[in-house]
């Protein structure tokens, strides 16, 4: 049987266009002509990819408004624009891939402006495509050169960052840059989809737009997260990017402050409510420190445990630990080689980081015996209420600018972006 050939050399992006398969017909705008498929996108929001064999006819229904050339660039590149975006990847850039049923970071500047139309009217925008990574392939150089780019785009005049990613490393890259770009003279906000962009029920449009609400007049100067609030679309979080996880695997508001109340809400009106009193202000200039040691790695504390994986990360020559200990920051200590295995750490320099396993709460080194028992150790420091993730990130920072144990427990232990409190509110639980 021959397959029908059907023209589509006078189809554009954006035409809206009528199908005809048979007795069925399918309504929505053209996207592209991929090999054998010809992908539209249906009146729902969802894209569908259809074989051009079973095609019996397609009509314009209205032609879709072309973009010149250098409208197009315009949107790329602006001389002294109001807001950045540095594009990295992550499902917020993601379009269904129709070879392997997957999604995949593949979507172009414009897109951004199509997903979220009211985008456009927040100013003057300029977006940096920087690359195009799954978060969870992001490396620790990603993140430098992120804010490489991030510090680039404010010496060049622009008010406001918003940095798209993936959501899964998210907290990753943005506790990392609270720690590479401080102080600010204007917020980084990263923001990112948990539903791709061709989905009908994808919050990509609502977090793109907020973001820029955000980056235009949020009043302070640091790197922040501008995600859901719940899974409705009124208004999202702003969460201090060294002190929010991802809680949650798909749901819209899976990210949640941790140790602290949002910063802010930023709502669907442009309006930017019940700002914290915590926030840390605009400095008048930026700095960007570049160092950053990736040789740390980090352990999770459980039951027979056993000090042969820290000997392991020793004779693989790690500059440094994070162990995310139970509790206060508790070690399963009758257990004589975790101790053997300390005393290893301590003598080679390297320093440990205690963090606590519970996400919520501090640790504390004077509660227990096993707890005072480990703080004799000079290379050991218990970093308070932060969390396991900014510990991690931090370490990198703090081991990028000293190798000397003292200088690198004082910097661990001072508050350098708002990662530690020395006290969290009742009502800071579970937000």
């Amino acid at each position: 049987m021959a397959i029908k050939k059907i023209e589509m050399n006078n189809l554009s992006f954006g035409d809206l266009i009528e199908i005809k398969i048979k007795d069925q017909i399918f309504n929505g705008e053209f996207i592209k002509e991929e090999k054998d498929l010809a992908v539209i996108k249906l009146k729902s929001g969802y894209d569908i990819a259809i074989p051009k064999g079973s095609i019996d006819n397609i009509k314009i229904i209205e032609k879709g408004k072309k973009v010149e050339k250098e409208q197009k660039e315009n949107k790329k590149t602006v001389e002294n624009p109001d807001i950045t975006i540095i594009t990295t990847g992550g499902t917020i850039s993601s379009k269904i891939d129709y070879k392997t049923g997957g999604v995949s970071p593949s979507v172009d500047s414009e897109y951004y402006f199509k997903i979220s139309p009211n985008l456009d009217k927040q100013g003057k925008i300029s977006i940096v495509n920087l690359m195009k990574k799954l978060s969870e392939n992001m490396l620790p150089s990603d993140w430098v050169k992120i804010a490489k780019e991030a510090y680039s785009s404010i010496n060049k005049g622009s008010r406001g960052i918003i940095i798209t990613s993936g959501t899964d490393t998210m907290h990753f890259a943005s506790s990392a840059l609270s720690f590479l770009l401080n102080p600010l003279s204007t917020p980084i906000v990263f923001t990112g989809s948990q539903r791709s962009t061709d989905r009908g029920s994808t919050d990509a449009s609502t977090n793109l737009l907020l973001s820029a609400f955000t980056a235009k007049n949020f009043p302070g100067g640091e790197s922040v997260i501008c995600m859901h609030a719940n899974l409705n679309d009124g208004y999202n979080y702003v969460l201090r990017g060294n002190k929010a996880r991802k809680m949650h695997t798909e749901r819209r508001d899976a990210f949640r402050p941790i140790n602290i109340e949002p910063l802010a809400k930023v709502h669907t009106t442009g309006e930017i409510n019940e700002v914290s009193d915590n926030i840390i202000p605009r400095k008048e200039d930026t700095r960007f420190n570049s160092k950053i040691d990736d040789k740390v790695k980090l352990i999770y504390s459980y039951p027979s445990m056993g000090g042969d994986i820290i000997d392991y990360y020793i004779d693989s020559k790690v500059h440094g630990l994070v162990i995310a200990a139970t509790g206060f920051g508790n070690l399963p200590l009758e257990d004589k080689t975790i101790i053997n295995a300390l005393k290893k750490a301590e003598k080679e320099d390297i320093p440990i980081i205690i963090t606590s396993q519970t996400i919520y709460g501090s640790t504390n080194k004077f509660v227990y015996s096993t707890l005072r028992e480990i703080s004799k150790f000079s290379n050991i420091v218990y970093v308070g209420d932060m969390t396991t993730e900014t510990a991690f990130v931090k370490l990198m920072f703090a081991l990028g600018n000293s190798k000397k144990l003292d200088e690198i427990k004082n910097i661990m232990s001072m508050n350098l972006a708002g990662e530690i409190k020395e006290r969290s509110k009742i009502n800071e639980f579970l937000i």
